[in-house]
């Protein structure tokens, strides 16, 4: 397969792209399906309001339906990566769940039925490998967890980083500026921001907005309306905490409520 070349292939609530291109940027955008990226060669980061998801060969990342973000990939002659995008009655229908934005595993399993069904798409067993290949896919995605930041103070080395931590974790639902927290670190705000990133493997920003969801998703259980929730966890924009809330958990905070 030539540099700049993409093969397709379409299946009922379902399509599969192979592509092979030297780096590729889009803007902020959002798609009705559940999408995967399959990165074959080369990096892709995909970028969302509080979070960014980088992943290699090896690894996938999903994305649900609705959320905004934006893509960016290898400048690298060999960027090579599969995608695929599942309508969500299709994706409901073969028993996937939903979830939060997520990097995971690359299952082998998965990379055989995505190039399977793009070199044989007219096989007769088309419709069964599609359903296969949604239910390996989500059980990878619910069997993949993802690191609780409760437990990331004492993998932490350096102490620098486990002092803001800590301060962090008291103080989230308050105004945190990165000038404030980096010069309680002692460091300019380029390395602190760095040395969170590779401390922790999420930055400063990340980490305030999992904190400030985590806090909102035991009140959303309770009688506390969604607008009272977003104040109370430090947000002053309504908007901007459903924005996160969806982002980080892939529901709207009124899809969380209890009963």
């Amino acid at each position: 397969m030539k540099q700049g070349q993409e093969i397709l292939a379409k299946f009922p609530g379902i399509l599969i792209i192979h592509q092979k291109m030297r780096g590729k940027n889009k803007g902020r955008h959002h798609h009705t399906d559940h999408e995967v990226f399959v990165p074959l060669q080369g990096e892709i980061a995909v970028l969302f309001d509080e979070k960014e998801l980088k992943a290699g060969a090896g690894k996938m990342i999903y994305i649900p339906p609705g959320v905004e973000h934006t893509f960016t990939s290898t400048e690298k002659a060999e960027g090579e990566r599969l995608y695929f995008f599942v309508e969500p009655k299709v994706w409901e229908k073969c028993g996937g769940i939903r979830s939060a934005p997520k990097v995971l595993p690359a299952g082998q399993l998965c990379k055989e039925l995505l190039f399977h069904l793009l070199i044989h798409p007219q096989t007769k067993a088309a419709k069964s490998l599609c359903e296969t290949l949604v239910q390996t896919f989500s059980e990878l995605l619910e069997n993949t967890v993802e690191v609780e930041l409760g437990s990331l103070s004492g993998k932490i080395e350096d102490p620098r980083i486990r002092k803001v931590l800590e301060k962090i974790q008291d103080g989230f639902h308050t105004p945190l500026s990165m000038e404030t927290l980096a010069r309680d670190s002692g460091l300019s705000t380029r390395s602190f921001n760095r040395l969170f990133l590779q401390e922790t493997g999420m930055t400063p920003k990340e980490a305030i907005a999992h904190l400030r969801i985590e806090r909102a998703k035991t009140l959303l259980t309770g009688k506390t309306s969604v607008t009272d929730v977003a104040y109370e966890v430090g947000y002053s924009s309504i908007s901007q905490f459903i924005t996160t809330f969806r982002s980080i958990t892939g529901r709207l905070p009124s899809e969380y409520r209890g009963p």
